[in-house]
Parts: C-alpha cells; sequence; structure tokens
C-alpha cells in the first residue's frame, strides 16, 4: 500500500509519541519515583540529624549535671570512715590515740572486727498517738485516720524506702581515767568527731572507786581506775571515680 505524504506525518508522529511514552515508562517513571523515595530518605535523615543536634546542644548541661551530682556525692562521703585508712587495730588507735590524749584516758585495749557490708536504715520518729487502736474503733468518718495520716507522712514515707548497703566494722575498745569524768569527756567526743562513728554499747566499771578519800583506802592496795568498754562501729563508703566526660 502506497502512503501518501499526509499518511506518513501521522504515522510518524504515532511512532514519536510511542517512543516517548516508551521512555517515560522504562526512563522517567522509575527515576520519578526514586527521586521520591530518596525525598522520603532525606526527610527522615533531617529528622534524625534535628534529633542528634539537639542532644549535641544539650551535652554541656548534661555535663554540668553529671559534675554538680558527682561533686556532691564526693562531698557526702567525707563524713564517713576512709576503711583504706581504718582497716586494722593500729591505724585505728592511731586515729583514735588523739582523742585519748585530749581527754586524758588511756586505751587499754583494742580489738577489731573484719570489715564487712551492713545494711542501714533510715531514722524516723513515729509520733504516737494515745489508745489508738481503741479510738480508731469508733472512727466512723475517718477523721481520727485522717489526722494519724497527716501526723506520720514523714515516718511512713521513711518506713517505706529500702535499706542501703554500707560498709560496716565493729570495735571493742576499753580506756581507762584518773576521774570519772574524763570518761564522760571522751565518750563526749567520741560522738561528737567528724566520722561516722556510732557508739553501740558502754559498760563501766569502777566508777565509784575514785570518790573515795584517800584516808578510806586500804593501804598496799592496788589503785583501782574508772573503766569503760565502748562498743562501736564504723561506717565507711567506696568513693566513685569520676567521670569520663570526654568518653575517650
Amino acid at each position: 500500500m502506497k502512503l501518501n505524504y499526509r499518511d506518513r506525518i501521522i504515522i510518524g508522529v504515532l511512532l514519536a509519541l510511542v517512543l516517548l511514552l516508551g521512555g517515560f515508562f522504562l526512563l522517567i517513571k522509575p527515576t520519578n519515583e526514586d527521586i521520591k523515595t530518596n525525598k522520603a530518605e532525606l526527610s527522615e535523615l533531617e529528622k534524625s540529624k534535628a534529633e542528634v543536634d539537639s542532644k549535641i546542644a544539650e551535652i554541656p548541661g548534661i555535663k554540668n549535671d553529671i559534675t554538680v551530682a558527682y561533686d556532691n556525692g564526693i562531698k557526702f562521703t567525707e563524713s564517713f570512715v576512709d576503711f583504706e585508712n581504718y582497716d586494722n587495730t593500729r591505724k585505728f588507735d592511731q586515729y583514735m590515740q588523739k582523742l585519748a590524749e585530749d581527754n586524758k584516758v588511756t586505751i587499754t585495749s583494742l580489738s577489731v572486727s573484719d570489715i564487712g557490708v551492713s545494711s542501714i536504715g533510715y531514722y524516723y520518729f513515729v509520733p504516737p498517738v494515745v489508745a489508738e487502736s481503741f479510738r480508731l474503733q469508733f472512727d466512723i468518718n475517718g477523721e481520727l485516720k485522717k489526722e494519724i495520716s497527716e501526723l506520720r507522712k514523714e515516718s511512713n514515707a521513711l518506713a517505706t524506702r529500702t535499706a542501703e548497703n554500707i560498709m560496716k566494722a565493729d570495735y571493742v575498745i576499753t580506756v581507762t581515767g584518773e576521774e570519772k569524768e574524763d570518761i564522760w569527756n571522751y565518750m563526749k567526743a567520741v560522738e561528737e568527731q567528724k566520722e561516722t562513728i556510732i557508739i553501740d554499747s558502754v559498760s563501766l566499771a569502777n566508777i565509784a572507786i575514785k570518790e573515795k578519800k584517800d584516808s578510806q583506802q586500804n593501804q598496799g592496795e592496788e589503785e583501782k581506775l574508772p573503766t569503760a568498754t565502748f562498743v562501736i562501729s564504723l561506717y565507711s563508703v567506696v568513693e566513685m571515680s569520676e567521670p569520663d566526660m570526654e568518653m575517650k
């Protein structure tokens, strides 16, 4: 069949359209889909970048918070006994000797237990309520119960806290003094010194002996000095290493 000029023009246009459509579906459309995918990935990356930038901006504040918390922790540990310095009787005797000398007593014996881990609870006072259980039987509107709850708010909160673990060593110290007042002064000095030392018990002997007049003492009788035996506990904590803020 012989095609005239007009037919050839129409066929050429149709072939051009077919090529354009084929090129679109084979090349342009996949590329367009890739562009959409890349835009979505870019949006997610930009979101992640914004989150990272936000965290980086917070780092100086976080570092400061960590530093403050660490410094407060170190300051808190200053009141506890350094267990590395008082882990034997010789070192502990050296530590306590100044208190003994200042209060004119002599340490005659000192025994020490091994340092171990113990729990230490919170000290709190539970306010008493007169005839509590009896009165609660008639508290039909709950006023007394509410009053008691408010009264014991602090003690109830402390009672629910978990007891913390701490390092502890027990010591038994016997001291003698020329006068019973020396014993009292030594006891007060142990109680008031800055380290975390608690006197658990005290037993006294010969406290009244020095009150006798010399004329009443038998000749040749050995003088008995006022004596006190203290059972005390030393509490220690482990000092935490300083945090590495540079994350090396």
